[in-house]
């Protein structure tokens, strides 16, 4: 298992290559692609350059900063990275740089430029930060960009304005630099000022904390005396040491070339680079090893417009969003505690394989059968189910792992059982199951899973942690020698985090109770429930879960909050990230229990276990856990927009009255997803289940929601402002963000209209807001009645008729509501 250690190292590779160094620009990768580039202006006047050409829809984006806009996107020596990225989708733009191009003014050019300027105080990073903002602004506005694949490359000078802006610009993922300039002070144009307090504060390394959390390449000779090759030595080493008092894994590669000396690059290191690049911003179906899980939803193309949010909305009047709950299945549950050790039945998840006809429904579940079977390893096991309609479910007698039942009913060994994983019998339970499926990897790990439990890290001592099984069939279960992957804490509520120089591990025994009582104080790491998803945006397994917080006197285990963890292989994690917590909106009671996540034509969705644990302090039962629907455009910043309002009703059924827990695999059917989940009847807390009360409850449930049903637009009942020239009853119009239509032959609405007059009509504006003759709101035949899938029709007219360019869909709603749109 990787150390934390190994986790921090720099990456110092010395790469010699083999390929002869050039002394004049290299042959251009993808030399047939158009040589010049396209230039623009954003409407705050930054003058830009962009190039093959302007994008059809949002693409994955490159920065490249050198020098001037020709210079930079017309020469294919600086555009190396571009050449191959473009022939994969990408678009390379430019701008000129401080004392560059137009940017040079009454002063001297290039370097000497800067260094006039900076000896008058102007800070040249802080005007070029603005600049590539407002141009990132415009890009992203417009549709050029997707904000989700945003990289930056520079070379020379370009690479320290790249390294600044990738450590000033959240929205940049990645960012590769050539023999970068890192520091002023090393070049000869700054000798004499290199003292000067501006000089110090411009220094790369000085926004070493803002690059921990950034992907960054460096490439650079190593006798690079123009620029430093120690400078970008020691900017390495300062991420390294930032990346470690954040305790997070440093992310910075420096390669130093033996050959060529002086101040250049290879030739090849550009496409080195490109090639970094694109795994580090996987295009959005990207292909990755391993596959994309098939328990996953599918990722979805940006012309999949769901209306759970304004992310595809430029504004809207007359209407409000309306929140629409999943509806709990009447046969709920579907599993129930049938079996010896079937109690408790709490995590659950679901593959659905439509392949397998006989049984296309895979379904792992908790099942907590506490002191039935003495071995300690059966206290809480993972059992397996399958159905044909994904209703009703039957177990398979399998030959795994028994059971010997010391307690009525049906007491003795059973031989044949569905338990298909078992715990490790360390000092405490085994706990989740969160599966996924991919089909196209070795097939001993076709199906993996995470879960926790104890076991013996590599120190030789047990640990809490988080810990993965492979499987070629979802039965028959390997678990991972590198367990525990990732450790957690367990214990220790209202202590004080130990000192860095002290063990988390603690130890004493309780008199009271008449055990040793064992404590792991891990601030900040995962607890004890975990849900796996394969994020397609990224092109990697990330896993959400319950992470303990601090209490108001910054004492342990107070309450739960949502964190993250990402991994390229599903052994090696990263540390945990906390991505969102309770707030001053919510009760002083309110916890995360746990948040699992799934990813939907381009939303992050969270169906968040709420726990209100009133009570608790006096040990009475917690309240019913309830479920929140959070939503989320990249996975890290979440809304909650429809706080309080339940999307899954717990109390709706008997079995479920007392907790949800929901899972990162809903099944998406042509009409409708559905939504697997475990229930009790009692509380959540400390497994919350009365295992000797005949009354106790739990099982496996399911609920259905309409397709893309999360929340609808609907008009308003009145629009009375005073701007309005007579009051309007159910009248809205919802104006989207500008979109290419070119190969677009079909445009579905997802909407139902609520009255026989009601209607939706689907209209053209262009670019500039005007409204496109033969495709306005007059000339589109109204969709009424309720359908996933209304075609919007014009009389007369076909969206082939369209001039190439950019338009705006305005849906005109009368006693109506729209919930998603999609373009064919």
């Amino acid at each position: 298992m990787r150390t934390a250690s190994a986790q921090m190292a720099l990456c110092l590779s010395l790469w010699v290559l083999s390929l002869p160094v050039r002394a004049t620009e290299p042959a251009p990768v993808g030399s047939t692609l158009k040589a010049s580039p396209v230039i623009g202006t954003t409407s705050d006047g930054v003058e830009y350059g962009i190039w093959p050409s302007i994008p059809k829809q949002a693409a994955p984006t490159l920065i490249v900063l050198a020098g001037d806009i020709e210079g930079t996107l017309g020469k294919p020596y600086f555009r190396q990275c571009g050449n191959r990225l473009a022939e994969q989708g990408w678009v390379c733009v430019s701008l000129d740089l401080p004392a560059h191009g137009k940017q040079v003014g009454s002063g001297p050019a290039g370097l000497s430029g800067w260094r006039t300027r900076v000896e008058r105080g102007e800070n040249i990073v802080a005007h070029s930060n603005a600049r590539l903002k407002q141009l990132l602004d415009h890009l992203v506005r417009t549709g050029v960009t997707d904000p989700e694949r945003i990289a930056v490359c520079g070379t020379s000078r370009g690479g320290f304005l790249a390294l600044h802006f990738a450590a000033h610009e959240p929205r940049v993922r990645c960012v590769a630099a050539f023999a970068p300039v890192v520091d002023l002070a090393a070049l000869s144009e700054f000798r004499g000022v290199e003292e000067q307090p501006l000089v110090k504060q411009l220094s790369v390394a000085s926004s070493a904390h803002q690059l921990v959390d950034r992907a960054v390449w460096m490439v650079i000779g190593d006798r690079d005396e123009r620029v430093g090759t120690d400078h970008s030595i020691a900017l390495a080493r300062a991420v390294s040491a930032a990346a470690r008092e954040a305790d997070r894994p440093s992310r910075l590669e420096l390669h130093l070339l033996s050959e060529p000396r002086g101040h250049t690059t290879p030739a090849g290191s550009a496409e080195l680079a490109a090639d970094w690049m694109q795994r580090q911003l996987p295009i959005a179906t990207p292909v990755v090893a391993p596959a994309e899980p098939a328990s996953v939803v599918k990722p979805a193309s940006v012309r999949q417009l769901l209306l759970v949010d304004d992310h595809h909305v430029l504004y809207r009047a007359g209407t409000r969003r309306l929140f629409h709950p999943a509806t709990p299945h009447p046969d709920n549950p579907l599993i129930g505690e049938e079996r010896p050790w079937e109690m408790a039945i709490g995590w659950t998840s679901v593959v659905h394989r439509p392949e397998r006809t006989e049984a296309p429904y895979q379904l792992w579940y908790q099942a907590y059968a506490g002191g039935r079977d003495d071995r300690k390893t059966h206290k809480c096991m993972v059992c397996y189910a399958e159905s044909r309609d994904g209703v009703h479910f039957t177990r398979p007698e399998l030959e795994l792992h028994d059971f010997n039942n010391q307690r009525e009913p049906d007491p003795g060994l059973h031989k044949r059982t569905n338990i298909v994983l078992i715990g490790d019998g360390g000092y405490g339970d085994r706990y989740a199951n969160s599966v996924l499926y991919e089909p196209d990897v070795v097939p001993a790990r076709r199906f993996k899973m995470l879960y926790t439990d104890f076991g013996k890290s590599d120190d030789g001592r047990e640990w809490p942690g988080v810990f993965a099984a492979f499987s070629p069939d979802g039965l028959r279960w390997t678990k991972s020698d590198h367990n525990p992957l990732l450790k957690t804490a367990y214990g220790g509520r209202g202590l004080q985090p130990p000192y860095a120089d002290e063990s988390p591990y603690s130890e004493r025994w309780d008199a009271r109770k008449g055990f040793l009582r064992k404590t792991w104080a891990l601030p900040l790491s995962m607890s004890d429930a975990i849900d796996v998803m394969f994020d397609p945006r990224r092109g990697k397994y990330v896993a959400y879960g319950k992470s303990w917080l601090q209490g108001p006197a910054g004492g342990l285990a107070w309450k739960h909050g949502m964190a993250r963890i990402e991994s390229d292989d599903f052994l090696h994690w990263t540390s945990p990230e906390i991505v969102a917590t309770p707030d001053d909106a919510d009760p002083p009671d309110t916890e995360f229990h746990t948040s699992p996540v799934f990813f939907h034509k381009g939303c992050y969705f969270c169906l968040n276990q709420i726990l209100r644990a009133r009570g608790e302090a006096i040990g009475a039962k917690a309240d019913a856990m309830q479920i929140e629907l959070m939503i989320s455009r990249d996975g890290l910043r979440w809304e909650r927009p429809f706080r309080d309002q339940l999307f899954i009703d717990a109390a709706s059924q008997p079995f479920s009255n007392g907790g949800v827990f929901t899972n990162a695999t809903p099944v998406v059917l042509e009409d409708e997803l559905r939504f697997y989940y475990g229930g009790y009847n009692s509380g959540a807390i400390g497994g919350g289940a009365r295992l000797t009360d005949p009354s106790q409850q739990s099982g496996v449930g399911m609920a259905t929601l309409p397709l893309d049903r999360f929340a609808g637009l609907r008009t308003e009942p009145l629009s009375a402002q005073s701007t309005l020239k007579r009051p309007l009853e159910h009248t809205g119009q919802i104006t989207l963000k500008p979109l290419s239509l070119e190969g677009v032959r079909e445009i579905e609405v997802n909407a139902t209209t609520e009255t026989e007059d009601g209607e939706l009509r689907v209209e053209l504006l262009d670019a500039a807001g005007l409204r496109v003759r033969g495709f306005g709101s007059e000339d589109a035949i109204p969709l009424r009645g309720d359908s996933l899938r209304h075609k919007a029709k014009w009389r007369g007219r076909d969206l082939t008729e369209l001039p190439a360019g950019r338009y705006h869909l305005r849906l005109h709603l009368r006693h109506a509501e729209v919930f998603a749109v999609e373009l064919r």
